[in-house]
């Protein structure tokens, strides 16, 4: 098994302390009514599971395109199930704040599946290992 490139851990890890700030300044300055406390947790479980996604992903062999398509495929559904069950978790317990919890989660979904997508085709070489 291949490390996880060196490159995505610190984009994920400034990625990761931005939206921290960014959250920080909206619900404190912008919209300090509608602060959850479950966000900072929130954001560590959506980098977590970013991060373990994508190393799971980034060690299928170049070669093997259909199999890397199929992680991908499976990776993606796990993630939507996960994320669609948290919700729902969030919604029956808590319900405070429903909306604003569903458009922060959807936005750092949003973000961090970009930087995930954008790592394993152009940032990883993966593309380029898989032309050869």
């Amino acid at each position: 098994m291949k490390p996880v490139p060196s490159t995505f851990l610190k984009k994920l890890l400034y990625i990761t302390l931005a939206l921290a700030g960014v959250l920080l300044l909206v619900f404190s300055f912008l919209l300090p009514s509608f602060y959850i406390p479950v966000f900072l947790f929130l954001l560590a479980f959506v980098s977590a599971f970013t991060y373990f996604s994508f190393n799971w992903l980034v060690n299928t062999d170049p070669g093997e395109f259909g199999k890397f398509v199929r992680k991908i495929m499976v990776v993606t559904i796990f993630r939507m199930f996960v994320y669609i069950l948290l919700t729902l978790l969030y919604a029956l317990f808590l319900k405070k704040d429903l909306l604003v919890f569903i458009v922060v989660f959807g936005i750092m979904y949003l973000i961090y599946i970009f930087l995930e997508v954008y790592e394993l085709i152009w940032g990883s070489g993966r593309l380029q290992e898989t032309k050869k």
